[in-house]
């Protein structure tokens, strides 16, 4: 009888930690203007699950995928908001893995045209940001980057790459540097069209 009970607790928590490993296998960070930034993990009130604020969309038929990320930590240590926003990455001629050239955020156009170019953007609160800039700020023809896919794993969903680009804010002249951003999220796949 010990022995079952032994075998039945070291099965509970192996289990367990196979679930914690899971969780903990997807995220996306990256630095702004040389501080970190984390998308965030919470745990959802409607599953107790921990859950990443942060994922991936792709639309296979017009090769199109979003990668987007997202912090609302509020730290005590820090002022309200505190680099607290998203960011997110658009790819409009996806081919799988390889690098792809982020550049201006399309400033015209109607209905879906942003989703048919590459670029990045971000929202985020950080010390630098004064008035009359906005925080939204996105890749311009001065101020791009590129983006890697290092994997794309179509059976199981599966995105992983690194990212690096600057941002021009609006409303100022303020230029935000994202740096050594890495990401391995699941996506899903979603149809741009409808």
């Amino acid at each position: 009888m010990k022995t079952k009970f032994l075998l039945l607790v070291t099965l509970l928590i192996v289990s367990y930690g196979c679930k914690k490993d899971e969780i903990n296998a997807y995220y996306l960070n990256c630095k702004i203007n040389n501080q970190k930034w984390i998308a965030e993990k919470y745990e959802s009130l409607l599953s107790n699950k921990q859950v990443l604020s942060a994922g991936a969309y792709y639309d296979p038929n017009s090769q199109w995928i979003q990668i987007w990320g997202d912090r609302s930590i509020v730290d005590n240590s820090q002022d309200y908001g505190y680099m607290q926003g998203c960011i997110y990455i658009n790819i409009a001629d996806f081919n799988g893995a390889g690098t792809y050239t982020l550049m201006e955020y399309p400033s015209s156009g109607f209905g879906n045209s942003v989703l048919y170019q590459n670029w990045a953007s971000s929202e985020v609160f950080y010390p630098d940001i004064y008035y009359p800039c906005s925080i939204k700020a996105s890749t311009t023809g001065n101020n791009a980057g590129s983006c890697s896919i290092t994997k794309f794993d179509s059976i199981n969903q599966i995105i992983e790459g690194e990212f690096s680009f600057n941002v021009s804010h609006q409303g100022c002249d303020l230029v935000a540097s994202i740096t050594d951003g890495k990401f391995s999220l699941k996506y899903e796949i979603e149809d741009i069209n409808n």
